[in-house]
């Protein structure tokens, strides 16, 4: 593939998901990627038509236990990146973070690193934050990140070779309501006046 040893992100829309789009990144990297089996999630979590569980049991910058019963009353914007990308998950990023700005109700945006080797919890929320001051960034070991993944049905990989590091991963906004439901799934480049319509 041309380009493949270059420096920088590369993001792509995977075809393997049918709703949904992956980010792709490579650079000369000499980490090894992580890798972990997906486990349960809880069952106090609320499923819906979609076979999404909205579930998650993260960390936030300073340690403390973030999980989605945190943000009942509020709207949430939730979605799974990295940092490095360089195309997809900042339009992501940032159609969150317009939409927030621009709601008339309490709405907090979340963004999950899948790169657990490269960002931390700290590196993934000041990204966040960028886009906006209700915007923030949150991490975890990688069972936890995978339950999350799991739950969410994110699909993601990250792998390396010995010029390359790769980052995939399924690159969906959730909107979940005060309840703690799932509303509506869109894709990364939905734009924030479809998120805002879906919150009425």
């Amino acid at each position: 593939m041309a380009g493949a040893r270059a420096q920088g992100c590369l993001c792509a829309l995977a075809a393997l998901f049918a709703v949904t789009a992956a980010a792709q990144e490579r650079t000369d990297d000499t980490h090894i990627a992580h890798s972990g089996e997906l486990s349960g999630q809880r069952t106090a979590a609320s499923s819906n038509s979609h076979g999404i569980v909205v579930d998650f049991e993260l960390l936030d910058r300073h340690g403390n236990t973030v999980t989605e019963e945190d943000f009942h009353g509020r709207y949430v914007l939730l979605g799974f990146g990295f940092t490095h990308c360089a195309h997809i998950c900042p339009m992501m990023a940032l159609n969150m973070g317009r939409a927030i700005a621009s709601a008339n109700t309490d709405v907090a945006g979340i963004f999950i690193s899948v790169d657990t080797e490269r960002d931390s919890v700290a590196v993934t929320d000041e990204y966040a934050s960028k886009f906006g001051e209700a915007m923030m960034g949150l991490g975890g070991s990688i069972q936890q990140l995978n339950a999350a993944a799991k739950n969410f049905k994110v699909s993601y990989a990250v792998t390396k070779t010995q010029n390359n590091y790769t980052v995939q991963h399924t690159s969906n906004v959730y909107l979940i309501d005060p309840q703690g439901q799932l509303i509506e799934v869109f894709t990364f480049n939905s734009s924030p006046e479809a998120m805002l319509e879906a919150m009425r």
